[in-house]
């Protein structure tokens, strides 16, 4: 394409970061069925069978990561859409606030990208973000385990100051009864030596 083709575009607002955009408009003139979606109907996405609410998010994959189903070859539909909910499911436990993600679905994340890019899905940006994910969680274990043992070791310490201020109490106590005890002879010894 000439440069001016180009530059015409982008200022236009029809390209951004080298990629087309577009907006389509359709107007509905007649409308055949009037029936409602359930959210139930599968749509094909890029020859891949995906529910409606998982429509925008498969379209996004695309948009940003279009090759990444380029070696993905299986002719059999239901297994296509298998793996796309796989996929769909990875991006949801990756996307899960770090606080509320599990071990288990830590584990579960890495075996199913395995599994997917086994497959042939090409998807370098999701073991990124698993790494990334990993490793933030395991900052967050080692802190909350450094957390929990310094919470130990104060717990310790005021039980070890309770001993140590019931034990100073009674010697206290001792000696108040000493030093009570002295001065009654003390008086005793005054009043007979009058």
């Amino acid at each position: 394409m000439p440069l001016e083709t180009l530059k015409a575009l982008q200022e236009k607002g029809f390209l951004e970061n080298d990629k087309l955009v577009f907006n389509v408009q359709v107007k509905v003139v007649e409308a055949v069925d009037e029936g409602c979606l359930t959210g139930h109907e599968m749509f094909d996405v890029n020859g891949f069978q995906v529910l409606l609410p998982q429509v925008p998010l498969v379209s996004w994959i695309f948009v940003e990561h279009p090759d990444f189903a380029f070696n993905f070859k299986p002719k059999n539909q239901w297994l296509k859409t298998t793996y796309m909910n796989i996929l769909l499911g990875l991006i949801g436990t990756l996307n899960k606030p770090l606080h509320s993600l599990t071990e288990a679905e830590v584990s579960n994340a890495e075996s199913d990208l395995i599994d997917l890019t086994e497959a042939g899905f090409k998807l370098d940006w999701l073991k990124i973000k698993l790494e990334e994910v990993s490793l933030e969680r395991k900052k967050g274990n080692a802190g909350g385990s450094q957390v929990g043992d310094l919470v130990e070791h104060i717990n310790d310490l005021k039980v070890e100051l309770n001993k140590e201020q019931a034990t100073s109490a009674a010697k206290i106590s001792s000696l108040e009864q000493t030093v009570s005890h002295l001065k009654d002879e003390l008086h005793k010894k005054n009043a007979t030596t009058l």
